[in-house]
């Protein structure tokens, strides 16, 4: 399917996201903003795109973008997630994130992720992460 122009493949998804994705990054932005093209594989019964599939979008954009404010190499995880579902996507849908990164400590750290369709937000996220270890 096709990915707009400025975008390029996320490098070293991992194995998941690579089930979930490709996933792209926009080359040249200040801000981390990841894209992913919803398919017929990512709908749920209804036909619209499963919320699984953006939770994890979310969750994948909320950890690249703690980790590019945190100071250190330290692997952090998930401790929270919440994800309120505003509008539905469908197949076709180019889905993009954009996250906020209120805070990266010594232990937590704290971000938003907005989903969005043609600048429609679909998806609002809120993330605590941990350090790992």
């Amino acid at each position: 399917m096709e990915v707009p122009e400025s975008f390029v493949p996320f490098p070293n998804q991992g194995p998941f996201p690579e089930h979930i994705g490709p996933i792209h990054v926009r080359e040249n932005s200040e801000d981390l903003i990841l894209g992913l093209r919803a398919e017929d594989r990512h709908t749920n019964h209804g036909g619209s795109v499963q919320g699984g599939l953006l939770s994890a979008f979310a969750d994948f954009a909320l950890g690249r973008a703690i980790g590019a404010d945190a100071p250190d190499d330290k692997d952090r995880a998930t401790v929270s997630l919440t994800v309120d579902f505003l509008k539905p996507a469908k197949p076709g849908d180019w889905i993009e994130s954009r996250t906020r990164v209120d805070r990266v400590g010594g232990t937590v750290a704290f971000a938003d992720c907005s989903l969005t369709v043609d600048e429609r937000e679909i998806v609002r996220a809120r993330a605590v992460w941990v350090v790992a270890g």
